[in-house]
């Protein structure tokens, strides 16, 4: 056991004095990491815990101001019937705005080493009061790591090899290219908000641009060459025009950190997730003249400004970030951190100003949406967000991804079945239909597990639409195994399952396994599963034959400019004859005439709303 006087990071105790950390980022004193951590105390103590904090504790140092809402009671009787009462929603906290420092008066050393959402009773230091209060929001100061600019390589004059030479810079413009999964696109919105904050203006040409951020992906193998190819020829640019911003952010920049500027001396600026809203108080680190690496974690607050959104008529909207799952494949607690979920009300008040704005239907994402809540206090979980947005007039549809097997409740099922503007879509991972591979991969639940999961869907929700992940090569995996996973693909019949074979990823356990399954008999499993899934989907599809479906205009069809491309109900992309200018946005009842394993066709039928 840990001695007594230890001091507390998350719901775990570290000893003072001496202690290592093995496979994991030590503790700079001012943040507990989202890592797995191993400590070995050396004063004291001579056993060895495993350690797995649950959130950040941050030094009160770090906090530069924060939204603070609160009540003052005459006494701890009143204080704690004030607490039951917003527990249950039936009083609210006076919200006094955001406060610096210096206007805390004597709450400042209670409210600054708070843990922002958390609800609390304190006693007044200098009278017999009690306050009942929380920290809404909180603004970190940022710390960045500058990286002095390797000047021998900037002086040095490199041809261009790119014939980028004559790309003449567009001032105070950016460019934002975005890989990876739906929680990037989001982040990059929100990035394209900062820069039109400091007052960049949105160019299509990316070779134009003078703010240039890639937003990355890690989650595949060879995703750091790919990134050091792509920014290549921007960098060629730079000799060109100095003053031009590169900016690496995502998940391979939260991986990689420093070590991308040392490679890249062009490069202004590296940035993990977590800052996609400082990017412009970043950039001002970057104007200095040093390299900025921006990796540390960091509360992440509400946004200053409101998202640039790409789509017209479907928004994105993150309710928690970061994962607490150590899935034995995934890169993604490293590069995203620990969970930090939003307050319903920011979420709410977030939807009603996408509502406002014109948009019918909202994603609400999550690496593991299920879990959103659990690390707010009082707790909170993610049907009762789904219940608290519900009302909002002019919203139309809801979805949200992603879900997990091992969390998902009957509860849940039976609300989004109850609710009409939840959207009969489902978004969950197996990845494997064998127990022995689920376990490796610390998956948390068994194939019979997720089965029970799909046919409570079904029984309550019988039309939904169900989405899967599957990986297959995972390291030790037999084909017996492999065959148990179409198996369980020929049992459920999804409407579509999103493949991958197994790549290990930097930093996480199954990466080190000397059972690693050969490439070519990974892309043999690749290519079976592949075409299980367009079989299944195919077979899927036919019922909507002759079906009219209501679908949300959502774009043009690429291939075919006569046509427009919207979604059903089930997230079925679907195309039909019409005009973009007079459809984007609108609902449109669809009689669908023609299938295809991953598409439907149809004709309008009846007036657009």
């Amino acid at each position: 056991m840990l001695k007594e006087g230890s001091m507390r990071l998350g719901f775990v105790s570290i000893c003072q004095g001496a202690w290592k950390v093995l496979g994991g980022v030590g503790l700079d004193g001012r943040v507990s990491h989202g890592r797995r951590m191993v400590l070995m105390c050396t004063e004291d103590v001579k056993s060895v815990r495993t350690v797995r904090p649950l959130y950040y504790t941050f030094s009160s140092e770090d906090v530069a101001e924060v939204r603070l809402a609160l009540v003052e009671v005459a006494t701890e009787g009143e204080a704690d019937e004030w607490m039951d009462a917003v527990k249950r929603g039936e009083e609210v906290l006076e919200d006094l705005g955001w406060l610096g420092r210096e206007e805390l008066g004597e709450l400042e050393e209670t409210v600054l080493a708070a843990r922002p959402r958390v609800l609390m009773k304190v006693k007044s230091p200098s009278r017999s009061s009690w306050y009942v209060l929380r920290v809404e929001d909180a603004r970190h100061t940022l710390r960045p790591k500058h990286v002095e600019r390797d000047r021998f390589l900037m002086n040095k004059k490199r041809p261009s090899r790119f014939g980028l030479s004559s790309v003449k810079r567009v001032p105070n413009t950016y460019n934002v290219q975005t890989m990876g999964c739906q929680m990037n696109k989001a982040d990059s919105e929100r990035m394209s908000a900062e820069l039109e904050r400091i007052g960049y203006t949105h160019i299509e040409d990316v070779d134009q641009a003078s703010v240039v951020v890639f937003n990355t992906c890690s989650i595949r193998d060879h995703a750091e060459q790919k990134v050091y190819s792509y920014i290549g020829r921007h960098a060629q640019r730079k000799w060109v025009y100095p003053d031009i911003k590169l900016v690496v952010a995502g998940c391979v920049a939260q991986q990689e950190g420093d070590k991308l500027l040392r490679r890249v001396p062009e490069l202004d600026l590296v940035m993990g997730p977590q800052y996609a809203n400082r990017l412009g108080e970043l950039l001002e680190h970057v104007h200095l003249g040093n390299q900025i690496a921006a990796t540390e974690p960091i509360h992440i607050m509400e946004d200053l400004s409101k998202p640039r959104r790409e789509s017209p008529c479907v928004a994105w909207i993150n309710v928690i970030y970061g994962c607490l799952e150590r899935c034995t494949y995934c890169v993604v607690p490293n590069t995203r951190g620990l969970e930090q979920s939003r307050t319903r009300e920011a979420i709410r008040a977030e939807v009603e100003s996408v509502v406002k704005d014109g948009y019918r239907e909202v994603v609400l994402l999550g690496q593991n949406i299920d879990a959103y809540g659990r690390d707010l206090r009082p707790r909170d979980n993610f049907t009762n967000l789904l219940e608290f947005i519900h009302d909002i007039d002019g919203l139309e549809r809801i979805r949200f991804t992603t879900s997990h097997p091992r969390y998902m409740t009957e509860t849940l099922i039976k609300t989004c079945a109850k609710l009409e503007k939840v959207m009969p879509y489902f978004h969950v991972p197996f990845q494997s239909g064998d127990d022995e591979v689920l376990a490796n991969m610390s998956r948390g639940y068994t194939a019979d597990r997720y089965r029970y999961i799909i046919e409570r869907i079904r029984r309550h929700i019988p039309d939904a639409a169900i989405a899967a992940d599957a990986i297959v090569g995972f390291p030790g995996e037999t084909e017996e195994q492999f065959q148990r996973t179409l198996q369980l693909m020929e049992e459920i019949k999804f409407d579509t399952v999103n493949t991958a074979a197994y790549s290990p990823r930097p930093a996480t356990p199954a990466a080190l396994w000397e059972n690693q399954v050969p490439e070519d008999v990974k892309e043999d499993r690749l290519h079976r599963i592949n075409h299980r899934t367009t079989i299944d989907a195919f077979e899927r599809n036919q019922r909507y034959l002759g079906r009219i479906e209501e679908v949300l205009v959502e774009q043009v069809n690429p291939r075919n400019p006569a046509q427009v491309m919207g979604r059903t109900k089930t997230h079925k992309q679907t195309f039909f004859e019409g005009k973009i200018e007079e459809l984007q946005g609108k609902l449109v009842d669809v009689r669908i005439d023609e299938i295809f394993s991953f598409s439907l066709h149809g004709q309008q039928v009846g007036v657009p709303r």
